[in-house]
């Protein structure tokens, strides 16, 4: 019998009918020259798939009064066709008549009575093309694994004959529904061991608490750039986030972002980061919201091997000072770089507070759902640990294929936390970057202006490095 791991469980303890903790996308499809394209063609497509992967067949048993993590069992006779749906744009079409569909059917909670996915066909694009949306339980995997997944999924030609079922590296297994007896014995076993796993985290609390002390009158900049990343001032996104769901795109090249991160020396996570703070930053200042102090980015980091393609979460969240009170583009770069490359030393230290690792391995998920509940309706008035995620994922640096029809685009889409209206994850995909800009739309009134800003704000800072080329042609940097 297979039991959700800590992590994997929180996601499930966090949700609430305001906020669902699925993850998802858009691939924009585009037909091959000579292929018969349809929905039953997709359903078939899928159908063969996933049918063979059991991990798509599980559903959930889960534990009384949440005194201890679910477990996966199998659906009996599952087809995949039973999580495929179909709808059209309305005409006529526009970008944001298509975001405001998906806005609508990405805010619906998952069933939890049956496996904890779907995907839906949009249809009604010019020339033909296609929409696939996808839903996912953040539960069953985190991005990259997700990424992962769909490179097995795709094909490299849009041809391709697979004759044997795909193999996903998990050995995670799921069986029959357990009895109450003994669902209450292992949920005792499992409790007693909460307070070691409290006592660790207290321990790694005070550490933490210990070295900022210590280093509370250091002059180094790296050192103030972390303690400072505690401690986040409020966006007009910080508030008690409601049930509807926005989302906002753009695209840029990631050829531009690695050529600026070579530059300056810097990483295509921290050009990532910058040029989001830009966008950000132009979008506040102009509604005359913008703090004197920086936000905060919680950034996700994979905390699996290189090799590891299994499915499930691995991963854990770092406070990283924006440099949203930076003006000039170069400058607001290297100040994140430097306080990234702090935060990266002080989880890697164990010094920093590990939020997932205390909810998922401290708590009972009764106890945390309960806790996200009283989060989630107090909004502005809870300390802000951050101000929004920005989350960078890598997918295939090739074209892929869905049912013979060319995937030309992606649209990543994640989840909303309490407090927290607007979620900016990157998605690199054949040479582009490309931005989800997910967000509450009572929070965040004109996301495509943000997402807009985003290619603007990357056209600033690759103008300011070729001026400072110009200046210094041997191309150092103070």
């Amino acid at each position: 019998m297979q039991q959700l791991t800590p992590q994997d469980a929180v996601f499930l303890s966090m949700e609430t009918p305001e906020l669902p903790a699925h993850i998802g996308g858009l691939a924009f499809l585009e037909p091959t020259d000579g292929a018969e394209f349809s929905f039953d063609s997709f359903v078939e497509f899928i159908r063969a798939r996933l049918g063979p992967c059991d991990r798509f067949s599980w559903q959930l048993q889960e534990v009384p009064f949440g005194l201890d993590r679910p477990y996966w069992v199998k659906r009996e006779d599952f087809d995949p066709a039973e999580q495929i749906h179909q709808v059209a744009v309305p005409a006529p079409y526009s970008p944001e008549a298509l975001s405001k569909l998906v806005g609508r059917i990405f805010e619906r909670p998952l069933d939890r009575s049956r496996p904890l996915w779907e995907m839906v066909l949009i249809e009604g694009l010019p020339g033909g093309r296609y929409v696939l949306m996808w839903k996912m339980h953040h539960c069953m995997m985190d991005g990259a694994s997700g990424a992962s997944l769909s490179e097995q999924l795709f094909d490299l030609t849009p041809d391709a004959v697979r004759p044997a079922p795909i193999e996903v590296d998990d050995h995670a297994t799921a069986d029959e529904r357990l009895g109450n007896r003994a669902i209450f014995e292992r949920a005792l076993r499992n409790a007693a061991l909460l307070p070691i796993n409290q006592s660790r985290y207290i321990g790694d609390a005070l550490k933490g608490a210990m070295s900022s002390w210590q280093s509370k009158d250091d002059p180094d900049p790296k050192v103030e750039a972390d303690r400072t990343a505690s401690l986040a001032p409020s966006a007009p996104w910080n508030d008690v986030v409601g049930m509807h769901r926005g989302l906002a795109w753009s695209t840029v090249s990631l050829d531009d972002v690695k050529r600026i991160k070579n530059t300056l020396g810097t990483t295509v996570n921290d050009v990532v980061l910058a040029i989001t703070s830009g966008a950000v930053r132009g979008y506040l200042d102009e509604r005359g919201q913008l703090p004197e102090a920086s936000l905060i980015a919680s950034v996700p980091c994979s905390t699996r091997s290189a090799d590891d393609a299994s499915l499930g979460n691995q991963v854990r969240e770092m406070p990283v000072p924006w440099a949203t009170n930076v003006e000039d583009p170069i400058e607001r770069l290297l100040e994140i770089h430097e306080s990234a490359v702090v935060a990266k030393q002080n989880a890697k230290d164990g010094v920093a507070i590990d939020l997932i690792g205390i909810m998922s391995e401290a708590l009972l998920p009764g106890a945390l759902q309960l806790l996200m509940r009283g989060a989630a309706a107090v909004g502005d008035k809870m300390p802000l640990p951050a101000n929004a995620v920005v989350s960078n994922v890598p997918m295939a640096p090739f074209p892929l294929y869905c049912a013979g029809a060319r995937i030309v685009q992606v649209v990543p889409i994640s989840l909303l936390a309490p407090t927290q209206g607007l979620n900016i994850t990157v998605l690199s995909y054949c040479g582009e970057l490309h931005f989800g800009v997910v967000h509450d739309p009572a929070l965040v009134p004109d996301a495509w202006d943000l997402a807009g800003r985003i290619p603007k704000s990357l056209q600033d800072l690759q103008q300011a490095v070729d001026s400072q080329i110009d200046h210094d042609p041997d191309g150092t940097t103070d």
